[in-house]
């Protein structure tokens, strides 16, 4: 299901809401986890889904609540979302995060407001 969404799916930024390690491990190196997210698709409202993903031990402080993934949702059942990837860490420096809704995204010359909730944005 989840590698369906993954190649059919809307993209979208997520902020974690909470995460819940569910004790099953991958081999040696990773775990389950369970993740609860705000959902902050381009043309649409936000909303919030439930989905879980394998993540190594190492990778684990990018999927932290608060922080911001991307996921990909079924336009036409949001309640399938699956976990795309975390913020890739080179475009650190062009992403700027909302303080209203905490979507990451990059930054356009000369936008001021959000492309998520039209909240404006402070550099």
């Amino acid at each position: 299901m989840y590698n369906q969404i993954r190649m059919t799916g809307e993209e979208a930024p997520a902020k974690i809401l909470s995460v819940t390690d569910t004790g099953i491990r991958i081999g040696d190196t990773a775990s389950m986890l369970q993740f609860y997210v705000e959902v902050y698709p381009k043309d649409r409202s936000p909303f919030r889904a439930n989905t879980q993903q394998s993540v190594s031990d190492t990778s684990r402080p990018k999927f932290a609540p608060g922080q911001t993934i991307y996921v990909k949702f079924d336009p036409s059942d949001t309640t399938q979302v699956a976990v795309d990837h975390a913020p890739i860490e080179a475009l650190k420096a062009n992403i700027v995060k909302c303080l209203s809704c905490g979507a990451a995204q990059t930054l356009a010359e000369g936008q001021a407001t959000c492309s998520y909730c039209g909240s404006p944005l402070t550099a």
